[in-house]
């Protein structure tokens, strides 16, 4: 189920889309050993308003392509062994992008800015509770990224 709220602000220079998804159920990852996924997203945030802007940016000239392609090697690492491939290439190389799900919070100790995959974080929700997660795209070639949502995942009820 999804429900979300899309709303448009009108600035000097481009319009901003901020779309907020109240609730988000997502099915486990082919190949995981659970049946069900036991959390949900809900608060969902989105920056692609701030994505497409920093991208206007750079086809301008405004942007440098070393301020914009600067993942670093954990980034990457964490694209690679956690992330999923992206439906989209990669704006600055067309190559394709992989998004990794990260996950924050005090009660979660020692793993808050950690890398995650669906079902360790649904593991990890069961245990402690809600956790902020990041969904972060990540290109390995040129190193571009960008967050592109910030949401919590609580226990199913």
């Amino acid at each position: 189920m999804r429900s979300s709220v899309e709303v448009v602000v009108q600035t000097n220079e481009y319009p901003i889309v901020l779309k907020v998804v109240v609730s988000v159920t997502f099915s486990p990852p082919v190949g995981t050993d659970k049946l069900s996924v036991m959390f949900r997203f809900e608060g969902e945030v989105s920056h692609e308003w701030e994505r497409r802007a920093v991208l206007r940016d750079f086809q301008a000239g405004r942007v440098q392509r070393e301020e914009l392609c600067d993942a670093d090697f954990l980034l990457k690492a964490a694209g690679r062994h956690h992330g999923v491939d992206s439906a989209r290439p990669c704006p600055i190389c067309e190559a394709v992008m992989r998004e990794v799900l990260w996950i924050y919070g005090d009660n979660v100790g020692r793993r808050s800015g950690t890398a995650r995959s669906i079902d360790e974080i649904d593991g990890i929700v069961a245990e402690v509770g809600p956790v902020t997660v990041h969904r972060v795209e990540v290109c390995e070639r040129c190193g571009w990224n960008h967050l592109l949502t910030e949401s919590q995942a609580v226990p199913e009820l």
